[in-house]
């Protein structure tokens, strides 16, 4: 029998609400923006985002209004502001991660989703989130980040992690990988892990009443490889991190020089493999 989808969190600039996710699933909305994490209403103006809202509702709607539902449209979510506007700085990450450590796991938080980089290295200070995503790795969490957020097109942390999934994106219209990040191989991992569909996307309009438009980013890709993380976990909630990669780059088509690439059909397929085993 097919279990209900673990919860899924989305770490985001800020989320709109919309009856693609209702209310009941919503588990819980924090505020990391501030010296310490809060609580905050879903649905509360002060929190509007378009970018928030497009990825919660690519990995998790139910397409009710929209017509777009996600590959994971029963799971429980909770949404987690790191951000405003187009930055997220390190020190938010870090408190969503520290939060997501301590109250993860009786939320039945199994995918974290960060569309987003870290800000860059400085010498002599080290930054605390790749060992925070080891640590969300060895408590269970499948850390699905974007891969396109450096100007000079490298894999960025969290992306560049051994311990998270790196997706970048692929370009519907010239069936290709679109520009960045550069392949390279990090800790003995290439990295991105995969590629996803990026450009040009049919997202939901943040008006429910609108038909849905188009938009593009390696966000939107990771969005849609959440969904069909969390669809997977559903199925088999004893699947680790590597035994998830696995199965998604078993469906996935090879690409020359690039990471595999999982189209609109092959992540559908990805999602439903483990009722074929």
């Amino acid at each position: 029998m097919r279990r209900r989808p673990p919860a899924l969190a989305v770490l985001d600039v800020g989320f709109t609400k919309h009856p693609d996710l209702p209310e009941k699933r919503v588990l819980a909305c924090r505020d990391a923006t501030g010296e310490r994490v809060v609580p905050f209403r879903y649905g509360d103006p002060a929190t509007f985002a378009e970018h928030g809202t497009r990825t919660m509702l690519l990995a998790a709607g139910d397409g009710r209004s929209s017509h777009l539902p996600s590959l994971a449209p029963e799971a429980p979510v909770v949404l987690v502001k790191v951000g405003e506007r187009h930055r997220v700085p390190r020190p938010a990450i870090v408190r969503a991660f520290e939060w997501l450590l301590r109250e993860g796991p009786a939320l039945d938080v199994r995918v974290v989703l960060c569309p987003f980089g870290d800000d860059p290295e400085t010498p002599g200070a080290p930054s605390p989130v790749p060992g925070l995503v080891r640590a969300l790795d060895a408590a269970g969490m499948v850390l699905l980040a974007a891969a396109g957020w450096d100007p000079e097109s490298r894999c960025v942390s969290p992306a560049s992690s051994p311990f998270a999934l790196g997706v970048g994106g692929w370009d519907l219209d010239r069936d290709e990988p679109t520009a960045g990040p550069r392949v390279e191989t990090v800790a003995g991992v290439l990295k991105p892990d995969l590629l996803a569909p990026s450009t040009p996307l049919r997202v939901p309009a943040l008006d429910a009443g609108r038909p849905p438009e188009t938009a593009g980013g390696t966000s939107f890709a990771a969005s849609l490889v959440a969904g069909a993380v969390l669809h997977l976990l559903g199925e088999d909630p004893s699947l680790t991190r590597e035994a998830i990669l696995g199965r998604l780059r078993a469906e996935a088509r090879e690409v020359p020089g690039h990471p595999p690439y999982l189209d609109p059909a092959r992540l559908r397929r990805a999602a439903a493999g483990s009722r074929r085993d």
